[in-house]
């Protein structure tokens, strides 16, 4: 083997290594395991806030979500009861006309 391809096997190696324990560190934030994760290095206290702040955003996108989903299943709602009352409204004015022209004396 090339010094070449040995770098890339090893860095190969890393990347896998490195995926297997980000996996193992967002198990444990999610609650997954009883465990502590204690960083060893800046490297891994950067990785753990990257994760935490992955999940806020996440949780916090599905919250916007399901917030956004209510507003506009009130705003349909509103709709259809204003709609409902113009009816009523344009009924009403509608049979008052009607009396009123009824009750007014023929000229």
């Amino acid at each position: 083997m090339t010094e070449k391809e040995v770098t890339i096997e090893e860095l190969d190696d890393t990347v896998k290594q490195t995926n297997e324990q980000l996996d193992l560190m967002e198990w444990k934030l999610d609650g997954g395991g009883m465990e502590i994760v204690t960083p060893i290095n800046n490297q891994d206290v950067c990785i753990v806030n990257l994760l935490k702040s992955v999940s806020e955003v996440r949780s916090d996108y599905q919250q916007l979500r399901r917030e956004l989903i209510e507003v506009q299943a009130l705003q349909r709602e509103l709709s259809t009861r204003l709609r409902t009352q113009l009816r009523l409204v344009h009924g009403k004015f509608a049979r008052l006309r009607q009396r009123i022209a009824a009750a007014s004396p023929p000229r």
